[in-house]
């Protein structure tokens, strides 16, 4: 009985140090913080092509991004829009420091910006 026990309990501590160990990778390659700009350019209009030929259209940018304490880092990311992102429009940034790369974008409203990355953002 205790045997059993004492292996049911290894199992565990196991299995609990195996899932950590994985979303920690998983958060660290992955996983993203949210910075917050606003487009002020029309971004650089880039025609690229599949390995197929078909081309395709992104803009590009480049510019500083905030944190909800207005900390800033510079950065880029692309739209795969076919045509630029509206002026003035505020981008919610999910930024992995690991990879120190942009992982996606979203458009949000004004009054979704933290009030310490609108400060810096609307200098």
């Amino acid at each position: 009985m205790k045997k059993g026990m004492i292996t049911g309990i290894i199992v565990a501590i196991i299995a609990v140090i195996g899932f950590g160990g994985a979303y920690y990778w998983y958060q660290l390659n992955y996983g993203a913080t949210d910075y917050y700009t606003q487009i002020t350019t029309g971004g650089t209009k880039q025609i690229k092509k599949f390995d197929n030929g078909s081309k395709y259209t992104i803009y590009h940018y480049d510019q500083p991004i905030y944190d909800k304490n207005g900390d800033s880092i510079k950065t880029e990311f692309n739209s795969l829009e076919d045509h630029p992102l509206k002026m003035n429009a505020y981008i919610k940034v999910g930024y992995n420091k690991q990879r120190a790369r942009v992982l996606h974008w979203e458009k949000v409203d004004h009054n979704q910006v933290p009030k310490k990355a609108l400060e810096k953002i609307d200098k």
